[in-house]
Formats: structure tokens, C-alpha cells, sequence
């Protein structure tokens, strides 16, 4: 049996995904613009999910100066409706060339809407707004999710406004970070795997050196990120590398090794991820689902948010 980029999604099937992410983030795309904006507005002041100041070390915000200086002088009702906008879709030039930013710059952008607000030099939610009874739902059950879950549901909420116009609105060029210096580098040890290749990755994401990541793909290798399609093909996996992953702290703790059809081998691992853009005290609870070909390299990489911590303890190597 050759695997296909299809059976090879299937591998570790009983892995449990939070699927309650994605229907989160569907649910509340499906709120008006108001009830949005004040539900992001609430997630940062009541849930406790601020972004670090320090996080703004790992952007480029130069990028967005222009558009912030332009919406930071604008009066305050013309400010709402530039968010508004944002949250609609609509298809404005600040909306385009909000869809051209990288991930780190849209959170980056919201950080400093926010950080105005607060100081009152962008237009806040309105006092004594009361959002509707569908938000106010939306708003308990976000509550219930695990922590990293609910900054998942932010980042996906946010990475997806704006206005990309048909063919997609071509991404900024951000300058390429040159990978951590080897001193610098720490190395991971995972229980359970002394797989050369899965170490490596982890070693190599770790240390922002994604060409050596990427290296250790197959030429038809692929990557799937948590609810997206894969990501085929080494160039653009290393694409999404530069303009996802800068930042991110991998900590992989278990794992498991077994051989597959045809000399390929699977390897799950679970552990967490911290990002920049939040308190090291909040990580998100993933596993990555490696089949390696019988070469040793990555033919395919799914990397799923869990469902739960206490899907970190179902290996099999934990007792």
C-alpha cells in the first residue's frame, strides 16, 4: 500500500479534536457587527484574554502605521464604522489592506485598536451596551472553553476580517527572521520518541529555522494545520511557515511510534504551544500526527487542536 495525502490524514483517528473551536468561531461570525466588535471588546476586558505588550517585539507594525495613524485621527463615528466594516467584509481600501497583513500584524493591529480604546483615543463600546441575547449565549458558552481554545476562537476571529476581493489580495512581504543562533538553542526531549526527524522539527520550529524545517519534508509532503486543508508542497509549507509560526514555542512532552504499510512510520505527539501574543501561563493543548515515508522524511503533518488536557494523558505512555 502507497499512501495517499487522503489516507494519510485518517492516521490516529481516534484523536479528539476541538471541534467546539470552529463552531464558535461560526456562531460568532454569524452575530452583527456590533454584537462582534463588543464581544471582542468583553473577551478583553472580563475573560482575562489580554495580549502581552511584549509580543509586539515579534511584529512589524510598520506595515499598518498608515492605516492606524489614518483611523487614530478620524472622528469618533467614523472609527466605529471602519471596525464595522472590518467585521462586514466590507470592500474598502482599509479593509484590502487589512486582508494583506500576516497573521502577527492583524493581531498586532487589534492590540493597539484596543489599547486605544481603552485610553479613549478610539471610539469604545458604547456605556451601558447590551448586547443581544444571542451574544450574551455565545459569550457563557466562551466562557466554558479551556483557555487555549479561547484564544484559538480570537485569533480566528480576527485573522479573518477584512476584505480579500476575488483572487485574494496578494500578502505582505514580511523581511525573512533569521533563524535563533545555535547557542541559543534549546533541544526537546520527548518521552516515548527518539524519532530523528520528529526531533528535528521540533527543534528546528523551535529555533525559527523554517528552511531547515521544511527541509525535512518529502517533496510532495504536506502540512495541515488545526481546521484547514493541508498545505502541499515544500515552498508552500515554508510560506506558511514565515508568515504563521514566527514567534511560537513548541513544548512536546509524549509520544508514540508505530510502524505503518508499506515502511512508513506514524508517530503521534501531543503537547502544548505558547505564543507570544498571550501569558506563558496559557498554552494550547495540540498533537501532531507525523507519517514519515520510508526515508525518513515528512509526508504528512496534521496538527490538531485538542478537544481537552486530558487528551495529553491518552497515549499509551503515560501511567
Amino acid at each position: 500500500m502507497s499512501f495517499t495525502l487522503n489516507s494519510a490524514r485518517v492516521i490516529f483517528p481516534d484523536t479528539q479534536v476541538a471541534e467546539a473551536v470552529p463552531e464558535t468561531v461560526k456562531s460568532f461570525n454569524q452575530l452583527s457587527a456590533e454584537d462582534q466588535l463588543a464581544l471582542l471588546w468583553f473577551t478583553y476586558t472580563e475573560m482575562g484574554v489580554t495580549i502581552t505588550p511584549a509580543a509586539m517585539q515579534v511584529v512589524n507594525m510598520a506595515f499598518a502605521d498608515n492605516v492606524l495613524t489614518q483611523i487614530k485621527q478620524m472622528p469618533a463615528l467614523e472609527q466605529t464604522q471602519v471596525m464595522c466594516d472590518l467585521v462586514n467584509h466590507t470592500d474598502t481600501p482599509i479593509c484590502q489592506t487589512y486582508s494583506s497583513f500576516g497573521t502577527n500584524v492583524k493581531l498586532g493591529f487589534w492590540y493597539q485598536l484596543s489599547d486605544w480604546m481603552k485610553q479613549g483615543i478610539v471610539a469604545p463600546i458604547p456605556v451601558g451596551y447590551q448586547m443581544s441575547e444571542k451574544a450574551s449565549d455565545l459569550f457563557q458558552a466562551m466562557r466554558q472553553l479551556e483557555g487555549g481554545q479561547q484564544l484559538t476562537v480570537f485569533q480566528d476571529v480576527v485573522i479573518n476580517m477584512g476584505y480579500a476581493p476575488t483572487g485574494h489580495t496578494p500578502k505582505v512581504k514580511e523581511p525573512v527572521v533569521p533563524p535563533q543562533e545555535s547557542a541559543l538553542q534549546t533541544k526537546v526531549n520527548i518521552k516515548g520518541i527518539k524519532n530523528v526527524t520528529v526531533l528535528s522539527y521540533m527543534n528546528h520550529m523551535n529555533a525559527f529555522d523554517f528552511q531547515a524545517a521544511v527541509a525535512l519534508f518529502a517533496e510532495e509532503g504536506a502540512l495541515k494545520p488545526p481546521f484547514q486543508e493541508p498545505i502541499v508542497g515544500q515552498e508552500n509549507i515554508l510560506a506558511y511557515m514565515r508568515e504563521e509560526c514566527y514567534g511560537l514555542k513548541l513544548l512536546p512532552a509524549e509520544g508514540i511510534s508505530e510502524p505503518a504499510e508499506g515502511g512508513f512510520t506514524q508517530i503521534k505527539v501531543a503537547g502544548k504551544v505558547q505564543t507570544p501574543w498571550f501569558s506563558d501561563s496559557v498554552g494550547i493543548n495540540l498533537a501532531w500526527r507525523f507519517l514519515l515515508n520510508p526515508e525518513g522524511k515528512i509526508f504528512f503533518v496534521g496538527i490538531d487542536l485538542l478537544a481537552s488536557p486530558q487528551e495529553l494523558l491518552k497515549l499509551g505512555v503515560v501511567r
